[in-house]
């Protein structure tokens, strides 16, 4: 990689590339550069679809030990380990949870909520949360019924939420710690849910760090999204959005860090990508994509737009803050295995293929008996 470690996450950054063109792996290699002993990072990395689960092979590997017994812990958090808890959602959080409810119902349940908040325990759920709706709003009202019903199918059932449980912050962003949050069971609003609470919490402890404020988060962080398009996106229609162009806006003087990995820059939120001051773009044929990559960081320009479509796999160009012009690369080999191949489907075709011909033949007819080899009863 060219430039400082420093450099990359410091001015949040971009990996940028077509499905194929080798941004998972790219993001992976660069997760390797951070977690040396040079660099001794906290990291969190966003894993919608299970991409980054060779990364442990970090432990015990030579080059990411040192003399003074350093070495890297990866941790990873399984779907059921991912909980995000209930008195921790905003009031926004909730009517996205619920699919727009009409406005007598959000009046209502907002009015709860606040009450809600107000209590010294943080430890309630939908049962407090409808006894107060029943209390604070006439019980026969249907709006209440209504929200009742929503908050038992969408919160109370789902696994995601919970009234005690929580995401421990302090476990999750060790220093020299990268931890994968695999979220590939999650439906993709479950997914935007926990990062925009997880997020937003990481967000105050780094703020109450450096104003000197009590902080479960006494060191910077920095955290990769891969897919980054499906939590900040164009179209903002995401929770997560909010927090993304936060952190994206003022993360860096809080010591928060923001990666986004996207094989569709075009569908990213402009507020978001602009502030990654440093993109690494590898092959995109894509004109909308080239466009936003060109609006985004000045300094890549038609030259480097123009270059795109030609890359092979593995080359990258560099450019925005962490470089003084924009430099052509090609991405070192990964000392971790991959773990976000494609598919041999040729390969796969074959095996299904000999393992349809081991099984028994269900092609003979149905012996019904009678001695009537065409299995239909004789009339006679």
């Amino acid at each position: 990689m060219t430039g400082t470690i420093e450099e990359f996450v410091s001015t949040h950054l971009a990996i940028l590339a077509e499905t194929g063109s080798g941004k998972s792996y790219t993001a992976s290699v660069l997760i390797e550069e951070i977690m040396r002993p040079s660099s001794r990072a906290s990291l969190l990395v966003f894993d919608p679809h299970g991409e980054y689960g060779t990364l442990d092979e970090m432990q015990g590997h030579e080059a990411f030990q040192r003399e003074n017994g350093y070495q890297p812990d990866v941790a990873y958090y399984d779907p059921d380990r991912l909980h995000v808890r209930i008195s921790e959602l905003e009031i926004g959080d909730v009517m996205a949870i619920l699919d727009n409810p009409s406005n007598r119902m959000q009046e209502r349940l907002s009015t709860a909520w606040r009450s809600m908040q107000k209590r010294e325990s943080r430890t309630w759920g939908v049962d407090d949360l409808i006894h107060e709706m029943k209390q604070i709003c006439d019980p026969d009202d249907s709006s209440v019924g209504a929200l009742e019903w929503r908050l038992r199918r969408s919160i109370q059932r789902n696994d995601l939420f919970h009234p005690e449980k929580n995401v421990p912050l302090d476990e999750i962003v060790d220093p020299c710690q990268c931890t994968v949050l695999k979220m590939d069971t999650l439906d993709k609003r479950d997914q935007q849910l926990i990062t925009t609470v997880l997020v937003r919490r990481l967000y105050q402890e780094r703020l109450d760090d450096v104003r000197e404020r009590d902080s479960d988060v006494d060191h910077p962080v920095f955290a990769l999204f891969e897919e980054g398009h499906r939590y900040a996106p164009a179209s903002g229609d995401a929770p997560s959005l909010g927090i993304m162009r936060t952190i994206a806006s003022e993360g860096r003087k809080f010591g928060f860090g923001l990666g986004i990995i996207s094989q569709r820059p075009s569908k990213i939120d402009p507020d978001v990508l602009s502030q990654c001051g440093t993109q690494i773009s590898m092959k995109i044929r894509n004109p909308n994509d080239q466009d936003a990559i060109k609006k985004s960081v000045e300094a890549a320009g038609e030259d480097v737009t123009r270059e795109l479509p030609g890359l092979t796999p593995g080359q990258a160009i560099v450019s925005g803050d962490a470089m003084n012009t924009p430099a052509l690369i090609q991405v070192r080999r990964r000392r971790t295995e991959h773990g976000a191949e494609s598919r041999p489907i040729i390969e796969d075709w074959h095996e299904a293929y000999e393992k349809k011909q081991r099984e028994p033949s269900h092609s003979e007819a149905a012996d019904f008996g009678g001695g009537n080899s065409t299995g239909v009863q004789s009339l006679d």
